[in-house]
């Protein structure tokens, strides 16, 4: 099994992230938080991403929800 090999990576508010895919200026971005739902009961919650943040190149503040296989910390 492939997975079995792979070592988990826990994301902290606060680590700086980037995006693993090769793409230009990829931003270096700031953790702020897990995000995670719930559907019909509070009690069976589940994780949707991490939430971060980055200043494009026009120096505006964005955010995004992403998949943690798709970010890599710096």
């Amino acid at each position: 099994m492939e997975n079995e090999n792979l070592e988990k990576i826990y994301f902290k508010p606060g680590d700086i992230v980037t995006v693993k895919q090769d793409i230009p200026n990829r931003p270096k971005m700031i953790v702020v938080c897990k995000v995670s739902s719930y559907l019909r009961d509070p009690k069976s919650n589940y994780f949707k991403g991490i939430k971060c943040r980055w200043f494009s190149d026009s120096k505006e503040l964005q955010e995004a929800v992403f998949n943690t296989k798709d970010i890599q910390l710096v």
